[in-house]
């Protein structure tokens, strides 16, 4: 069976795991138990609805980059890419899993001409779609007779082709096979999310996007794992982090059988933060380091290029768990380079207890060794914090073994990028524990692996320097005195997948060259640097210093030990801030000292800082539905197990406020507040208010976005949004027009003003009778007016009224010209004087016409956005309205109000 994807281990999933020097850590164990919920995928009618469900597939992600580095001896290339190479030999591993052994095969591959390498960071080239690991060698067949296959599979599979309608393509005219519900993450800690099938018909392509406040991001392509010991097929695992929901969609002919979302929460454990405090991240000497701009600037002498060494033997040797094994796998310059290393000092790294790991499925198998170090990289989000990773460890381990039904996390070792390691999968990390990273090359390989994506930046140098060190050490172990193109490599150079990302695989140079510097040195410089530590601390007799307000506020709270040192917190002048095991304290002269801990603490960053200042009371509890909040200098957040932490402020958060915070029918925001621009903005689970300055707030429906450039999905078709009808008496008015009975209103003085003019035009018609008998000798008789002239008087008159009350004050809830008005009190005031009743709010009077094009407007037409409406004047592009507390009743441009989507509306004629 063909699939687009690649079928080599993704790997994003795969967890690092070698049992690199791991030391005792005092950390307490993690003893959470991560949360796996599988659902099954069909078509989501809802799903297809949701705003970018069908945006383009993005053609150019479709196949799984190929590396352009050719620098391999075939006998370390997968059978994907040697097929794809044309190689005519391919070494086959098929592994017993119930014998613990792997079947020994002859190595002897034959090799044309060597090819030129391209340069280490060259970019992954373009190259033909190859089968899939495992596929039965056969005679290739012409493009015709595939053709007819395929068509004659189609008709006998048509009940499972669910293509054919518009809306279940993408607008790029691929099938969307399978299409999720938006389905909610954890708000206070990463996820993972993935995808596990049985078998598919049809080519398949793995995308998932996440939903950060209100905007959705791009659909991103996953990888397909195959490994040996896997129960099902399916993707690699994608992190997801900062997010509020998930969407998955599987673009094919035919959607594959047994589909399922896999979603993991790893939760928070208590220990986490300790884990990470216990495990310092490596740190290397400058001249040990590998410099990134001159690393490799010399070529490597290595063996790589023999042929001799390609044709060896496999070699049979007893695991130390009594395993039997077969190391297939081609030893570099195992004949001519000299295998004797300097020992290296085993780098610092967190136990597999410390990050909560669960026990191995059986019992680990083990190589003679290891010969060849291969770096990945994992799939989604880079924004995690040092204590989201045991979380995130935790969660890839739950996916592999409960998802996959793998015996472990794939991989031998993982980094995060502070520069720490972690034991992952099971078994001595000092051995050769065969991993699950690289599908048909797990036996005597190290795989390690970042967590994170780095496709367009490389991890931070700490991250790599830490990497490196762990291969340092691993290569010494097993004798390997130098790391070179082929015992160094990426998982793109094994198979069909861009890991570890252009960006990252461009090091792998830089790095070589640090693992070499530590080779030469056979110590870890961190070593000699903590030892001299230790002895300066020990002639350390500083005396106690007192202890600061957090330090006091901290241990009257009980929050436990300091877990760094305090800082000036970034954005609010003054403030101090330090992290304690439960929870961060922040102080300033002006507030005192209270802390934040779980989903406060960890919404609280960024524009939260500097939008709300610092806390000013202790989080508070017993609201709604279990929810929660607490007070800062400037605003509030609220916390519920629905919608998670978000804060609110100004305006906004007094409207909401006046409606009853959470127990009124708004309910929890479900989104942060922006302010920008004159304009505010905030979704709640009951509406989503938006605020403009001089016009007041306007509820809307929470479905859909009203943003600048974007129309009021809420009424499609023109129709009237539910609960805005200019009919429904219950219909809230709009704020800053005033209430909905309108008591602020003068319509008894409207009703008189009409009155008024009613007797105007009597004494008027009385007059020109009065006229017209006097002029009896006059056979000439004025002909009536035509309904065009009509229409042309009442517009010029409403001109002429909207021109007349110039300068009138704004006067938010008015509706007279004595007391002021607000913008559609202004209107309806005008267009009253002309006989023509408006309804009272900006929402209603929206729908008290037609809506018309803008070429098509006339002076005395009402231009509309979402909380605001004026009267179209004479001058074009101008009209005339109600201002704002600064301007008045004014006539202005109305520019602004086209950037947002204003609509043109006819109520005259």
């Amino acid at each position: 069976m063909k699939y687009l994807l690649p079928t080599v281990a993704g790997c994003a999933s795969i967890a690092l795991v070698g049992t690199l020097a791991v030391t005792a850590p005092s950390a307490s164990a993690a003893t959470t138990t991560p949360d796996v919920s599988k659902e099954a995928l069909n078509v989501s009618k809802e799903g297809l609805n949701v705003p970018g469900a069908r945006d383009s597939s993005d053609s150019t992600a479709t196949a799984a980059n190929q590396s352009a580095t050719s620098n391999l001896p075939n006998i370390f290339k997968s059978q994907t890419a040697l097929a794809s190479a044309k190689v005519p030999d391919i070494v086959n591993a098929s592994a017993s899993a119930s014998a613990a052994s792997v079947n020994n095969v002859s190595a002897g591959l034959t090799s044309g001409g060597d090819d030129a390498a391209p340069s280490e960071g060259s970019a992954p080239s373009e190259t033909e779609q190859a089968p899939a690991e495992g596929a039965e060698t056969e005679t290739p067949k012409s493009e015709d007779e595939d053709a007819k296959d395929s068509s004659d599979e189609s008709k006998a599979e048509g009940e499972d082709d669910i293509s054919g309608s518009v809306r279940q393509k993408t607008e790029d005219g691929v099938n969307i096979a399978l299409i999720s519900d938006v389905l909610d993450v954890p708000a206070n800690n990463p996820s993972l999310v993935g995808f596990t099938f049985s078998e598919s018909k049809s080519n398949i392509r793995i995308q998932v996007r996440t939903k950060q406040g209100s905007e959705w991001g791009n659909w991103d392509t996953l990888d397909e794992e195959q490994q040996e010991e896997a129960q099902n097929k399916g993707s690699e695992p994608m992190t997801v982090s900062n997010a509020s929901a998930v969407q998955m969609r599987i673009l094919g002919d035919s959607a594959p059988s047994e589909a399922e979302l896999v979603l993991v929460d790893p939760k928070r454990d208590a220990g986490d933060a300790q884990a990470v405090a216990e495990n310092d991240p490596v740190e290397l000497d400058d001249q040990v380091s590998g410099d990134s701009a001159g690393a490799e600037t010399a070529p490597e002498q290595s063996t790589e290029d023999s042929t001799d060494a390609e044709a060896a033997s496999a070699e049979n040797v007893d695991a130390a768990a009594g395993a039997m094994v077969t190391n297939q796998n081609y030893v570099p310059g195992s004949s001519t380079v000299d295998t004797v290393a300097k020992k290296v000092s085993k780098p610092k790294i967190g136990s597999r207890s410390s990050w909560g790991a669960k026990a191995y499925r059986g019992s680990p198998d083990y190589a003679s060794g290891i010969k060849q170090a291969v770096v990945h990289h994992t799939s989604g989000s880079n924004s995690y914090s040092a204590a989201d990773v045991p979380g995130i460890i935790r969660g890839i381990q739950a996916y592999h073994q409960q998802g996959r039904g793998w015996n472990d996390i794939g991989y031998n070792v993982v980094a995060d990028k502070y520069g720490r390691l972690w034991h992952a999968r099971g078994g001595d990390v000092s051995k050769a524990v065969i991993g699950a990273h690289v599908a048909g090359h797990n036996t005597g390989t190290f795989g390690i692996s970042v967590l994170g994506t780095y496709n367009s930046a490389a991890p931070p140098k700490k991250t790599r320097d830490a990497v490196a060190s762990a291969i340092a050490w691993k290569f010494s172990i097993n004798g390997i005195s130098k790391a070179t193109k082929s015992n160094l490599v990426g998982h793109r150079d094994l198979g069909q997948t861009d890991c570890p990302g252009d960006a990252f695989y461009a090091k792998l140079g830089e790095m070589r060259s640090t693992v070499n510097s530590i080779l030469k040195t056979g110590e870890q410089p961190s070593d000699s640097k903590d030892d001299d530590k230790s002895k300066d601390d020990d002639k350390k007799t500083e005396k106690p210093k007192a202890k600061t307000s957090i330090e006091k506020y901290a241990e009257k709270n009980k929050l436990g030990k300091a877990l760094g040192k305090e800082y000036d917190v970034k954005g609010v002048s003054g403030a101090k801030a330090q992290k304690f095991e439960k929870g961060t304290v922040y102080w300033s002269k002006k507030t005192g000292a209270y802390h934040l801990s779980g989903a406060i603490a960890s919404a609280y960053k960024g524009n939260a800082v500097t939008d709300l200042g610092l806390p000013t009371s202790a989080e508070k509890g017993g609201l709604k539905g279990g929810g929660v909040a607490q007070r800062f200098e400037k605003g509030s957040f609220y916390w519920s197990k629905n919608t998670g932490a978000h804060y609110t402020s100004g305006t906004i958060m007094k409207y909401w406020g006046d409606k009853g915070t959470v127990k009124g029918h708004l309910g929890y925001p479900k989104s942060d507040v922006v302010y920008k621009k004159g304009r505010g903005e905030q979704l709640f689970e009951g509406a989503r208010l938006v605020w403009a300055e001089g016009y007041g707030t306007t509820e809307f429906s929470p479905k859909g976005s009203i943003a600048g450039g974007v129309s009021d999905d809420n009424a499609p078709g023109g129709a009237t949004p539910p609960g805005d009808d200019s009919t429904d008496d219950k219909s809230p008015a709009d704020s800053g027009e005033g209430s909905a009975d309108d008591k602020d209103s003068k319509d008894d003085k409207s009703k008189d003003d009409s009155k008024k003019d009613d007797k105007s035009k009597d004494d008027k018609k009385k007059d020109d009778k009065s006229k017209d008998d006097k002029k009896k000798d006059d056979d000439k008789k004025k002909d009536k007016p035509s309904k065009a002239e009509k229409i042309a008087a009442q517009r010029a008159s409403i001109i002429k009224d909207a021109k007349a009350n110039l300068g009138v004050k704004y006067v938010w809830g008015g509706t007279s010209p004595k007391s002021g008005w607000d913008c559609s009190g202004y209107t309806q005031y005008v267009y009253g004087k002309n006989g023509i009743k408006l309804p009272r709010t900006t929402s209603q009077q929206r729908y008290a016409g037609k809506e018309i094009s803008l070429k098509d407007a006339k002076a005395g037409d009402l231009i509309w956005i979402p909380g605001h409406i004026g009267i179209i004047s004479e001058t074009k592009g101008q009209m005339y309205d109600a201002g704002s507390t600064r301007t008045n009743t004014t006539k202005r441009s109305y520019s602004w109000m086209l950037n947002r989507g204003a609509k043109v509306i006819r109520v005259v004629g």
